[in-house]
């Protein structure tokens, strides 16, 4: 206000020195410079009247506001150590079909003969594999860091109530503390085993991986293993793993674990891998390697059995191509799922190639196969599984993504071979 003011002035100024000819020309000026005056002392007045009115006080949507701002702004949750906990977790829905009498409606593995009705097929959707966990980052012991993590899914079984299908039960995933420092870790809980750590890509199969009793072992079981990172190329990791013998069926429900042949062995099972890995920086070109063994013990009527596996994994990538697989031969690995789960030696394995046409699209076709020794098939009902799959996974964020899978198994018995088609929809929402 006070520049306008000095402004208004020098012009009477100016004015009051043009010669007398002028004058008549500048009289309406003079006149707009007085109106101009005192419209600036209104404005002068009315903002003299704005600062001495009081505001009201926030309304209850205002306050709301503010309580829901502040709500945001926590970037953590803390655990009772004071340490941040993350949460983390994916909603997953499927709906999947299947043309014959298949033993897991939404993950099958195995195909059992037809039912006595003759009614073979089935349709249904189900979130049982929705997924959450926590993880946490604890103290620094020395110069080594320290975490923990804790998932399960909802593929625990489901209640015996006529709408029980809709009422997944939770089932530990994983569970389990590190330890880690420049070149070691030490991890003491529930993950997946040492052995055959690579799975198949599927969206589908989030609870139990692709070709799960057709190729490709997999076991979470309670351990306690060290990593060890030899160079820049090189690692190797060796633990000792509960006796899991997978020899309980039979039973809907325990309330404590039954001690089984594994548990009256007496004895952990060992298992050691050694891999290695080549990555560039762009990480368009890959190349990693594994291979790794499994030695356990299951004590059998009168004696005490060994139960072993090898296995090696590979996996590589050049520009949008990539392929991975695994092989393996082992006796007595049905907690593995090898064997088609039945207590005998087998060999089989797994591969895939993978196509990415753009950053959110990936191709997918794989295949399987677990053979059962023939000298060791008399008597059992299956002696081969053979599965191939195909599947379209689209990626609208890195947090959602939807897929199209299609799954073709065969299970070979002794009354002859049965087939089964599934196909599944896929939707994922990460978090």
């Amino acid at each position: 206000m006070k520049a306008t003011r000095i402004a208004v002035i020098a012009a009477v100024v100016l004015l009051n020195t043009i010669p007398a000819g002028a004058q008549d020309a500048l009289a309406d000026l003079r006149r707009e410079l007085a109106a101009l005056r005192s419209e600036v002392q209104q404005l002068r007045d009315e903002v003299q009247t704005l600062r001495s009115t009081t505001l009201p006080a926030p309304g209850p949507n205002l306050e709301i506001l503010q309580s829901q701002v502040a709500e945001l702004a926590q970037t953590k949750v803390e655990s009772t150590t004071r340490f941040p906990v993350r949460l983390f977790g994916a909603v997953h829905t499927s709906v999947f079909t299947n043309s014959a009498n298949a033993n897991w409606l939404d993950n099958p593995n195995v195909v059992a003969a037809p039912p006595a009705d003759g009614m073979n097929g089935t349709l249904g959707a189900s979130l049982r594999q929705t997924r959450i966990g926590f993880a946490s980052d604890g103290p620094l012991l020395g110069s080594a860091r320290t975490s923990a993590l804790v998932a399960m899914d909802f593929l625990g079984g489901v209640p015996a109530y006529q709408t029980g299908q809709t009422m997944g039960l939770p089932r530990l995933l994983f569970g389990y503390a590190r330890i880690e420092g420049s070149r070691t870790a030490l991890e003491i809980g529930q993950d997946h085993v040492i052995l055959a750590p690579r799975d198949p890509t599927s969206l589908a199969d989030f609870a139990f991986p692709a070709m799960y009793r057709s190729g490709n072992l997999y076991l979470r079981a309670p351990q306690v293993r060290v990593e060890r990172s030899l160079n820049s190329r090189f690692s190797s990791s060796v633990g000792i793993v509960a006796p899991v013998a997978g020899d309980l069926t039979g039973v809907n429900y325990l309330f404590v674990p039954p001690a089984l042949a594994g548990e009256r062995s007496r004895r952990p099972a060992i298992e050691g891998r050694l891999a290695y890995g080549d990555q560039h920086q762009d990480a368009m070109r890959s190349f990693v390697a594994g291979a790794a063994g499994h030695l356990g013990w299951e004590r059998q009527p009168g004696a005490l059995r060994r139960n072993w596996a090898t296995a090696i994994d590979a996996a590589a990538r050049r520009g949008k191509v990539a392929a991975a697989g695994e092989a393996f031969i082992g006796d007595r690995v049905d907690a593995f799922g090898g064997a088609l789960g039945q207590d005998a030696r087998s060999a089989g394995g797994w591969g895939e190639l993978q196509i990415f046409p753009n950053d959110r699209l990936t191709v997918v076709a794989g295949f399987g196969v677990d053979r059962i020794d023939p000298s060791r098939a008399s008597g059992l009902p299956r002696s081969r599984n053979q599965s191939a799959s195909s599947s379209l996974i689209f990626s609208l964020v890195p947090e959602i993504q939807t897929a199209v899978e299609y799954h073709w198994l065969k299970t070979l018995t002794p009354r002859g071979a049965l087939t089964n088609h599934h196909v599944d929809f896929v939707f994922v929402h990460k978090f």
